[in-house]
C-alpha cells in the first residue's frame, strides 16, 4: 500500500527540501541595504501624513462584518434561485422551495430590523 504514495512523498520532500536550499542560500549571498528610507513603512518619496499604526474605530470591523454576512447570505439565494426554476414543473417542491426561499429572506430581514436597532449601521 505504501508503494502507492512513495512517489508523492518523495516529490513532497524534494519541494521542501528545493525551497529551503533556495532560502538559505538568498539568505547568505542576498545583498541587503538598510537605509533610513527603506525601513519606512511606505517607500513613495512622500512624508508620511498619519501614523502607520493609527487606531481604528470598532465601527468600521462590525459594518464590515456586517457587510460579509449579508452579502453571503445574498449570495445563498443564487442557487434557490436556480432550483426553483427547475422545479416550477412540480407543484409541491415548487410551493415547498417558495416557502423554504420565503423563511430565508424573513430570517435575513429580521437580522436586518435587529442590528438597525441596536444602531450598528450608524457612524458616529
Amino acid at each position: 500500500m505504501i508503494e502507492i504514495y512513495l512517489p508523492i512523498l518523495v516529490m513532497v520532500l524534494m519541494a521542501v527540501a528545493f525551497a529551503f536550499v533556495l532560502f538559505v542560500l538568498s539568505y547568505i549571498f542576498g545583498y541587503v541595504k538598510k537605509s533610513r528610507t527603506s525601513l519606512k513603512p511606505y517607500e513613495c518619496g512622500m512624508a508620511l501624513l498619519d501614523e502607520a499604526e493609527k487606531r481604528v474605530s470598532i465601527r468600521y470591523y462590525v459594518v464590515l462584518l456586517l457587510f460579509l454576512l449579508f452579502d453571503i447570505e445574498t449570495l445563498l439565494l443564487f442557487p434557490v434561485a436556480a432550483v426553483y426554476k427547475e422545479m416550477m414543473g412540480n407543484l409541491e417542491y415548487r410551493l415547498y422551495v417558495f416557502l423554504e426561499l420565503c423563511g430565508f429572506v424573513a430570517i435575513l430581514m429580521i437580522g436586518y430590523v435587529y442590528i438597525y436597532k441596536k444602531g450598528a449601521l450608524k457612524w458616529e
